[in-house]
């Protein structure tokens, strides 16, 4: 699933790119993906059946799709997915308590090899522990991370939580 969520965006982003080179205007794709227990089957009445997957973990895919707005992502990954991928790289986004939702889920924002390899993942991470910890120092460490990355959407979406007086790993979501 993770592996078809990377090939999804890389598709979805090169054409967004492609239609935008010609002038169309051409929203994101954004990917939330959860491991669980779902029911699965034809579900409706005489005259139309839907094929279609429900129950809470597919809910809660849905909500870490919607939440990559909020993130600056475009991917979100549910920490019980993660779990099961080996061979695939992430960061932490955080723990985020989902609208609908009274428990948080750890998110992850899947990277590539290089990127994990890369310094910028070693500073997000140490900037990561900062706001994890509640440590005092988080918000200076978020500002001059985003002053070393200005791109990194995930580094100033904690940046702006920071600045509105949140702070910690956990993050409430009151929209979708």
């Amino acid at each position: 699933a993770v592996n078809c969520a990377l090939a999804l965006d890389a598709f979805g982003e090169e054409f967004r790119l492609a239609q935008e080179e010609k002038g169309i205007p051409f929203g994101m794709t954004r990917i939330g993906v959860n491991t669980g227990r779902a029911v699965v089957g034809n579900f409706g009445g005489n005259s139309r059946f839907d094929y279609t997957a429900h129950g809470d973990t597919i809910n809660t895919a849905a909500r870490l799709e919607s939440v990559n707005k909020h993130l600056g992502t475009r991917i979100c990954i549910g920490e019980s997915t993660v779990a099961q991928c080996q061979h695939v790289h992430f960061r932490p986004v955080g723990n985020l308590i989902l609208k609908g939702k009274t428990e948080a889920i750890g998110a992850f924002q899947p990277v590539t090899k290089a990127f994990s390899d890369s310094n910028h993942m070693v500073d997000y991470l140490e900037v990561y522990e900062a706001i994890n910890s509640n440590d005092q120092s988080a918000a200076d460490k978020i500002k001059r991370l985003i002053d070393k990355y200005p791109d990194d959407a995930l580094a100033k979406f904690h940046a702006n939580r920071y600045a509105n007086g949140e702070s910690g790993a956990t993050v409430i979501l009151k929209d979708k």
